[in-house]
């Protein structure tokens, strides 16, 4: 996402933002107080009635966390088997009892309570070291949260792995990492690199994310009218599933096609654009094209090139291109991304005057056309901008103007 953008995005926040300061001062105070009735000296003595979920008991461990603090961030949407242990029924059987959520904890009650109770105090002692984290038995959804609630500076308070693939997607950020726990620690980052969002607290930072991007949509929301659906901004897959491969195209004669006419009536891809959705589409292709052209290099043991690859477009429009990138020689490469939803076929690329001068003057200036970016699968042709230009099969034709005018008012 654009510097530009994002800013916009913020300024519209800035007035949702005071008005949540009281309910940001709230949960605060109930987070503190939960960790002063929950402090590690009292979850070491802790009973298992104490614990757990289901015996109308609101003020156990489970239900505070998962009611009290629901503010705080959401958990409602898995059973109660994510605590580890609880009491209540489990599907069919309709007897409630004491049931253990994981065979990992073992098959008793007590024995499994032990081990939920000492994997809640070996996260809380070893919250910086991320490996302990990973390989931590409690469930991923319950582990963030109590990580957010006892360290709220270092964890994001938003605990849903579609959630976070969500705004990891929007964002437009990279990541390569499948655990919840990288992509709360990649939000974060993202949000104290900012020069306005890091001043943010945690939970203003979570508010801006769903305030202004909305949630993933549910299976009841994917079935819109008709006139609705072509308005729903494209969600993609998480980025970290993305398998993008180059494959090699060549030109052909476009009047063979009856369509020697950008607007002609032959099959059309819709490429970036100027509406929101066309931007998404835009985004994501250069969020792919980054990280492809990362892992390239790392691939081929430039570990110091990789990490000096800039997404320039995400703060600065106006060079004429939108990733610097290198070869496996050190060789700068300028790259301008193309994206669509739609197969290789019949093309239309939409590009500025600016892009168009800066093409022709670099010599190492490549598009990256990508084909079905909102897959899991999408396909990325490379040529190089003069190549493409000079392409005698293609047609490059003005669409739009420029009009400068001043004037007076007519005095009447």
């Amino acid at each position: 996402m654009q510097i530009s953008e994002l800013r916009e995005y913020q300024a519209e926040f800035e007035k949702y933002r005071a008005e949540i300061s009281s309910e940001n001062k709230e949960i605060f105070k109930l987070t503190k107080r939960f960790r002063k009735d929950y402090s590690l000296e009292k979850i070491k003595n802790l009973s298992l009635d104490e614990y757990v979920t289901g015996k109308q008991n609101p003020s156990t461990f489970c239900n505070r966390i998962e009611n009290e603090l629901n503010n705080w961030g959401n958990i409602h949407g898995s059973t109660a088997k994510k605590f580890g242990i609880y009491f209540g029924v489990d599907g069919d059987d309709k007897e409630k009892k004491y049931r253990v959520g994981k065979l990992a904890f073992g098959a008793s009650t007590f024995e499994a309570f032990d081990k939920v109770k000492q994997s809640i105090i070996q996260l809380l002692e070893n919250h910086n070291n991320v490996k302990v984290i990973k390989n931590n038995l409690i469930s991923p959804m319950f582990k963030g949260k109590i990580l957010s609630i006892y360290y709220p500076e270092d964890y994001l308070n938003i605990f849903s792995s579609s959630h976070l693939n969500y705004f990891i997607n929007f964002l437009g950020i990279e990541n390569i990492s499948k655990s919840e726990i990288d992509k709360q620690v990649q939000l974060l980052n993202y949000k104290n690199k900012d020069s306005v969002m890091k001043e943010w607290s945690v939970f203003e930072f979570s508010k801006f994310l769903y305030h202004s991007f909305g949630k993933p949509s549910s299976k009841n929301e994917n079935r819109l009218p008709n006139e609705l659906a072509k308005f729903k901004l494209a969600e993609f897959p998480p980025i970290e599933e993305i398998k993008a491969e180059f494959i090699s195209l060549v030109t052909d004669n476009m009047k063979d096609k009856n369509t020697n006419k950008l607007g002609g009536k032959s099959r059309k891809i819709d490429f970036s654009g100027q509406s929101k959705r066309f931007k998404r589409i835009g985004d994501r292709g250069e969020q792919i094209v980054v990280i492809v052209e990362r892992q390239n290099l790392i691939n081929n043991n430039q570990i110091d090139l990789s990490r000096k690859v800039d997404h320039i477009a995400n703060r600065d429009d106006s060079v004429g291109y939108d990733i610097l990138s290198y070869d496996e020689k050190g060789n700068k490469k300028f790259i301008e991304v193309k994206s669509t939803t739609k197969p290789a076929g019949i093309c239309n690329i939409y590009i500025s005057s600016n892009e168009l001068q800066t093409a022709r003057k670099i010599a190492n200036y490549y598009f990256y056309i990508v084909f079905n970016v909102g897959t899991k699968r999408p396909q990325i042709w490379k040529i190089q901008g003069a190549e493409l230009l000079d392409d005698k099969n293609i047609i490059i034709e003005p669409i739009s103007y420029k009009i400068g005018f001043r004037t007076n008012e007519i005095k009447v």
